[in-house]
């Protein structure tokens, strides 16, 4: 507050003290200067009248007139240039009592010219034109007092500026040592209070003392963000470990599901398969039985296809890696899949692209990926539609050059609100599904060290999954399930 007030007053004085200086220049430069200016003119005009008439009057030359007129011209235009300035009560007076001195100078030597034109032998000529000399000395005397006094008004007010400057220049000084003794106190305080404590909390968050003494905000700004780095570090390894934990759980609890099942289920319901297939053929059985017993077979497929899924997902088995073609891939799958599309009454627009490089793959796992995939698709469609299969080669910034798949269905899409759950196990919006299929789709992608995306639109009436494949062929040694 001080300080500030301090700044205030020393700008207030500081603008007095230029409106001083520049309305002292003002009068300086346009009255006083140009005053004494005038008086100077004057007095030489005055000066140089001296003796014209005296030449004149020995030898009768109009050129000295002349030279005497040019005289009294500048003589009466300093006069006139000294009126029109802006005169105080004294000068008014000076100026007024030499221009009329001057007035009656000028009248007698013009006088004394007119006698001598008339009767050059008269002696009066002579007495008047010398009746004036006292008078031009005294004019002249004038002028001299009236150059004199605008000189020592001019002194005046340099002297007075001179003062002002001395004392602005000491309250300046005074305004500077308090301003300095303020900021030193300051500085002291802010040490004290501020930086000394920041400092040693900039040592105790990591920063060396080194560091803090230089710069102690930057040192502790510097720490802050190491420790709010390793805080967003620890805090995603959190998520991902717990994430890790949850999943791990999840396979644990399905390991143990599958091997049960596996065990308890599989083997009965083979041997039921088995008797049923036996009965059918030694029985005569009405169409009815038959198609009874057809949906108890199918019945007892669908749960030997889900006990398999709860196996495959529990247990994947190991990569069996080999250069392949992934168009070879995908009409592999097609002729597999040809019963299942004409049931479902879906088309496939598919053209291979043979040119396309190898990629080291397992191709067991890329085709039942690749099912799971097409058959989602179908059962989306309910009363069929089509399927647009393309691969490409292209780069993406994660991985590098990849073989892009990519399975684009006229189906409804996918809402917004799951389209990120989906590839989670055992999440399924169909009544009869496991919610095993992507999860399991998902697993391959990533053992290959791909990319599995997913695009849909409900309004658009599409859904598109991509796989990007490495082209290099580098796969996750290391999966796990954890």
């Amino acid at each position: 507050m001080v300080m500030a007030a301090i700044t205030v007053a020393g700008g207030i004085i500081m603008l007095w003290y230029t409106y001083k200086i520049d309305n002292m220049l003002v009068t300086m430069v346009q009255k006083e200067i140009v005053l004494y200016k005038a008086a100077q003119e004057m007095e030489l005009a005055l000066a140089n009248q001296k003796g014209f008439l005296t030449y004149y009057f020995v030898d009768g030359n109009d050129k000295w007139l002349q030279s005497l007129g040019k005289y009294r011209e500048i003589f009466r235009k300093s006069l006139d240039k000294a009126y029109s300035l802006e005169l105080n009560e004294e000068q008014q007076k000076h100026l007024a009592k030499i221009s009329e001195e001057y007035k009656d100078y000028i009248l007698a030597k013009d006088k004394a010219i007119e006698k001598y034109k008339h009767n050059v032998k008269n002696n009066n000529v002579s007495i008047i034109h010398g009746q004036q000399r006292s008078v031009f000395f005294s004019l002249l005397k004038l002028c001299r007092n009236f150059s004199l006094n605008q000189w020592l008004v001019m002194q005046e007010t340099e002297h007075v500026n001179n003062l002002r400057s001395a004392n602005l220049r000491i309250v300046t000084f005074g305004a500077v040592f308090f301003f300095m003794l303020l900021c030193g106190l300051l500085l002291f305080i802010l040490y004290k209070q501020i930086l000394e404590p920041i400092r040693g909390l900039a040592i105790e968050t990591g920063s060396s003392p080194k560091d803090s003494s230089r710069d102690e905000v930057v040192s502790l700004s510097l720490s802050l963000k190491g420790m709010m780095k390793d805080f967003d570090h620890t805090h995603d390894e959190l998520t991902k470990s717990r994430k890790n934990l949850l999943q791990a759980g999840r396979m644990a609890m399905v390991g143990e599901m599958a091997a049960g099942v596996a065990h308890t289920i599989r083997n009965p319901f083979t041997s039921i398969k088995m008797r049923m297939f036996s009965l059918s053929r030694s029985l005569d059985l009405t169409d009815i039985q038959n198609e009874d017993l057809q949906v108890i077979s199918d019945e007892i497929a669908r749960i030997d296809k889900i006990v398999q899924s709860f196996l495959e997902f529990a247990r994947p088995p190991k990569l069996s890696l080999k250069q392949s073609n992934i168009s070879t891939i995908i009409n592999a799958v097609l002729t597999l899949l040809e019963y299942r599309l004409k049931e479902h009454n879906v088309d496939v627009v598919y053209d291979p692209q043979p040119e396309l490089p190898a990629v080291e793959v397992d191709p067991d796992r890329i085709k039942e990926s690749l099912v799971n995939l097409i058959t989602n698709a179908c059962e989306a469609m309910e009363d069929g539609g089509s399927i647009v299969i393309s691969e490409i080669r292209e780069h993406n910034p994660a991985l590098g050059d990849v073989m892009s798949i990519s399975i684009l269905d006229s189906g409804p899409g996918i809402p917004e609100n799951i389209i990120k759950k989906i590839t989670n196990p055992f999440f399924t919006t169909k009544e009869e599904g496991s919610g095993l299929g992507l999860s399991i789709v998902a697993r391959i992608v990533k053992e290959h060290n791909g990319i599995l995306s997913v695009h849909s639109d409900p309004g658009q009436n599409n859904t598109k999954f991509i796989i990007q494949l490495p082209v290099k062929g580098t796969y996750n040694e290391s999966y796990t399930d954890n």
